[in-house]
């Protein structure tokens, strides 16, 4: 649904690529809309890895966090919170670019305002997951561009944990030793099916159950 996405992103392609790569956990994280996941839901009990629900939000200071969910009732709630500050402009994109399929991978509506950004203050989203159980992840933290490090001190900010992109990860960590202080999460921002990681990233998790996940992240070790 991401306008984006490769036009090959579809559910069902990227649960089998998912599958096909022997993954344990997969999030699914479209730009500030949760409402692909309807879809997901329907299909994911196919598959033999935990399914988080999630979003992936541009705050009103032009970065981009990953909000995840326990449960899809959750990532809905924080959907509905998130259309109401919609207020990106379509330019590159389009309404056609923001395509919702059925379980078939046939498309069945687009949504029809701008998925780019919002208004929403980092603070406020932060507190809106917390009030949902979920958890805040600051997406590729090492890029120029959609970094919370362009905004914000960590110090001065409330999250769970990090994105690095796969690629200059060691030489970003090494300039910036005090990262490695946060939990890390690996090259997890895909946007085409060939750039789905593979079975190379770990956490240490003491069982694979989405509980597992959540008690990862909000533990203080």
């Amino acid at each position: 649904m991401s306008p984006d996405a490769d036009e090959l992103m579809t559910p069902n392609n990227i649960l089998n690529m998912a599958m096909l790569k022997n993954l344990d956990y997969l999030a699914i994280t479209d730009h500030n809309s949760t409402k692909q996941l309807k879809t997901i839901e329907k299909i994911e009990e196919a598959y033999d890895f935990i399914l988080i629900p999630g979003v992936e939000v541009t705050v009103k200071e032009n970065f981009d966090v990953l909000c995840y969910f326990r449960n899809y009732n959750d990532a809905h709630k924080l959907d509905s919170y998130i259309e109401l500050h919609l207020n990106g402009k379509w330019a590159p994109f389009s309404e056609s670019d923001q395509v919702i399929t059925d379980i078939y991978d046939i498309t069945s509506e687009t949504f029809p305002k701008p998925l780019l950004s919002t208004s929403i203050p980092f603070k406020d989203l932060y507190k809106k997951v917390k009030e949902l159980r979920g958890i805040i992840v600051l997406a590729h933290i090492d890029r120029k561009h959609k970094s919370a490090l362009n905004s914000f001190k960590l110090e001065d900010i409330r999250f769970d944990g990090i994105e690095i992109q796969q690629f200059g990860m060691d030489e970003f960590l090494n300039a910036n030793s005090y990262l490695n202080r946060y939990k890390i999460l690996t090259s997890s921002d895909s946007h085409s099916l060939l750039t789905i990681s593979e079975r190379e990233y770990y956490l240490d998790l003491k069982e694979k159950s989405i509980e597992a996940f959540f008690k990862y992240f909000e533990s203080g070790d």
